[in-house]
């Protein structure tokens, strides 16, 4: 669906013909302009060959990344997964990379996640867990995703009983909360357990 979808904005921008277009999962029509009063419905781009395509990647070694490799795109890694999972989103990014013969660089790679700061390193835990964040887990995540399939990338070994997997779990394992030097400290040492990336991209929550 994700390739079919961004497939189509980029034909239309391209100057697909008016008519009727049917794909796997969506269908859509491309209306004649109106000429005569200078009115079209699919405005193109400023930016060439087109502004920069960014997808997301959940499940280890993600098609989607890949898919992102392949064609050039941003990769970007969701906010639940520790770094064991997220490993396998850049080794798909490459394997897409040179399926298509091209190269890639980390710096383009995004990772979001949810990060917490607070004078001590106490204070951030306890108000990261007990405050907005672990509300939006407790009554949201960890409601929805463990009749899911993606339930396992949360935990950090696939042994990990379902029910170790808490806001304390997230806020020790996934989540970068802390004081100004751990917090430092922790994103330092995703950079590393990952092999490097280029972007965080702070999660946030309201």
């Amino acid at each position: 669906m994700t390739r079919e979808s961004i497939q189509a904005v980029l034909d239309i921008w391209d100057g697909a013909a008016p008519g009727f277009y049917e794909g796997d999962f969506f269908s859509y029509t491309i209306p004649e302009p109106m000429e005569n009063i200078g009115l079209r419905l699919h405005v193109k781009p400023y930016q060439q060959p087109h502004p920069p395509i960014g997808v997301a990647g959940v499940s280890d070694y993600s098609s989607t990344l890949k898919l992102a490799g392949r064609k050039g795109w941003i990769p970007m890694s969701i906010n639940l997964i520790p770094a064991s999972h997220l490993k396998t989103h850049w080794a798909a990014v490459e394997e897409g990379a040179a399926s298509a013969g091209k190269t890639t660089d980390r710096g383009i790679w995004r990772i979001a996640r949810e990060i917490f700061v607070a004078d001590t390193t106490d204070e951030a835990m306890d108000e990261a867990i007990n405050g907005t964040i672990g509300r939006d887990f407790r009554d949201y995540f960890l409601q929805l995703l463990p009749d899911s399939p993606y339930f396992n990338l949360l935990k950090t070994h696939d042994d990990m009983p379902d029910a170790g997997v808490t806001a304390e779990y997230m806020a020790e394992n996934v989540w970068i909360v802390g004081s100004p030097d751990e917090v430092e400290a922790r994103l330092r040492k995703l950079y590393a357990d990952v092999g490097g990336f280029g972007v965080v991209l702070v999660t946030a929550h309201e």
